[in-house]
């Protein structure tokens, strides 16, 4: 059965979570069937971890991992789905958090896959989460060799599919979107946005903070990249952002790929949150 989870308890699980870190919320692990969204492009994640698969027939790219815990159950969706795991060439990541990437090093031993990542959380991923702004050693996982870099505009290219990368820091220092053009069942173009957080989580300094000093800047221009990025169907690291559970409930009741299909929803999620930062940089710089 599928659950709608709203976006406040999204916020709620991850703030409980980062303050007393005792194992995964169970919507972070607990597992949920895979689905198509449009295009060959499927969701494997978890009931409120977002893992995503591109397909082609050259192979496979694999966006965010979740934690550690989820690499059975991803490997699982994606041979439900009716794809070999050893075809998953590719994995990115949106951020370099515990909760994206923690099964980022098991999947890339069971997939042989390249790994690719921004300048800007590489580093996270090849020390496990050791140097993080915000978080401390409670928060680790799993090291991860990065096989490349890739820069803000870059595409990342596989078969047919090709995957534009958009530096959108602040939540991390490497915070990723990618975007990817596909085609609905009726040829139609849909620019489909695999979004990076823009959350400001509990604790983040956004006036001097001594360990990323860009931070509010970094996050100002993030909005701007957001607002200017065409999105018909946009995707999330946490399911319940988007209405993951929801859309694809509609989508199994006979709405199909048109249930994803949300660009105002995209420009609600980034103005809510933009209006979340403002409102805690305004409290910041008053000393509230």
């Amino acid at each position: 059965m599928m659950r709608v989870i709203s976006g406040a308890a999204t916020a709620l699980m991850l703030s409980t979570a980062l303050a007393a870190f005792q194992g995964a919320p169970k919507e972070w692990t607990e597992r949920t069937p895979p689905y198509l969204i449009l295009d060959g492009i499927y969701y494997v994640g978890t009931v409120d971890l977002g893992s995503y698969l591109v397909t082609s027939p050259a192979g496979h790219i694999l966006i965010d991992t979740g934690v550690e815990q989820n690499a059975t159950s991803i490997s699982e969706s994606i041979r439900a789905v009716g794809f070999n795991l050893k075809d998953v060439r590719i994995i990115v990541t949106t951020q370099a958090h515990f909760d994206h990437v923690g099964a980022l090093a098991r999947l890339k031993e069971l997939t042989d896959a390249r790994v690719l990542a921004s300048a800007g959380d590489a580093p996270l991923l090849e020390h496990g989460g050791k140097g993080d702004y915000l978080f401390g050693p409670e928060f680790y996982f799993r090291p991860v060799r990065v096989d490349a870099i890739v820069k803000d505009g870059e595409v990342v290219r596989l078969g047919s599919r090709a995957l534009m990368a958009h530096l959108t820091p602040g939540h991390t220092q490497g915070t990723t979107t990618w975007t990817l053009d596909a085609h609905d069942k009726l040829g139609r173009l849909r620019h489909v946005m695999f979004m990076g957080s823009t959350t400001v989580n509990d604790g983040a300094k956004l006036v001097d903070n001594e360990t990323y000093p860009s931070i509010a800047n970094d996050y100002q221009r993030t909005f701007m990249t957001l607002k200017a990025i065409p999105c018909d169907v946009f995707l999330t690291a946490h399911a319940s952002v988007f209405r993951g559970a929801e859309k694809a409930a509609a989508a199994s009741a006979g709405k199909g790929e048109d249930a994803f299909v949300d660009p105002n929803g995209c420009r609600d999620v980034i103005e809510r949150m933009k209006t979340a930062f403002d409102e805690k940089l305004a409290a910041q710089r008053a000393g509230r």
